[in-house]
């Protein structure tokens, strides 16, 4: 029985999008607006090269389309350039864009061969045109190649190899052996130049 119903409500999300979407789960309770899932949920929207894990999620009807998802509990969002990991997932599936809090992401750099780490409270992403930003009160960690930084908030556009950190920014060059502390500091992703506003710069002689 179990089975039946997942299988119906696997129809009902392709219909609704014209994407091809896959789900499977422990349970799935279906209304007229709302879809829970629970326990060992798996989705995968092959059009996006989208999967995501979890452990509870709704489905929401708005504007007579199933289109806004909601995941909980050991979440991890899988996408074409990078993974994310963290506790609460709002997604739209028509725009591909959503946040995530207390985020954890890899995401691999367009404009370099570096791998770009990024730990925040709040993580928002929009995957259409490859624009992620976020913040944390306790300051956003982040780490390129030899570079690791710390701020209040950061912009990443991935699309054009801009990082733009905000906010009692203190950054760390191992390769350049820099330090700076700045009011806002913006990184070019593809050589690792930037520039700062306010800045205070400790150069080690070697």
């Amino acid at each position: 029985m179990k089975r039946l119903i997942a299988f119906f409500m696997l129809l009902i999300i392709v219909y609704a999008f014209p994407k091809t979407i896959h789900i499977t789960a422990d349970y799935v309770e279906p209304t007229d607006t709302l879809i829970t899932y629970k326990g060992n949920i798996q989705v995968i929207i092959e059009e996006d090269n989208i999967v995501l894990i979890s452990e509870s999620m709704l489905i929401k009807k708005q504007e007579n389309k199933w289109k806004l998802l909601e995941a909980s509990t050991n979440v991890t969002f899988t996408f074409e350039n990078g993974k994310v990991q963290g506790n609460e997932l709002v997604y739209n599936i028509d725009s591909k864009a959503g946040n995530i809090k207390n985020a954890s992401i890899t995401i691999n750099d367009s404009k370099s061969e570096d791998i770009i780490k990024i730990q925040c409270q709040v993580l928002n992403f929009d995957l259409k045109n490859d624009k992620f930003s976020g913040e944390d009160s306790d300051g956003v960690q982040i780490e390129k190649g030899k570079i690791r930084a710390n701020a209040k908030k950061f912009v990443y556009d991935r699309k054009n190899g801009k990082i733009i950190l905000e906010g009692n920014v203190k950054l760390k060059d191992q390769e350049k052996d820099i330090t700076l502390t700045a009011s806002k500091i913006i990184i070019n992703t593809e050589n690792n130049n930037m520039k700062g506003e306010n800045v205070t710069v400790e150069i080690v002689v070697k």
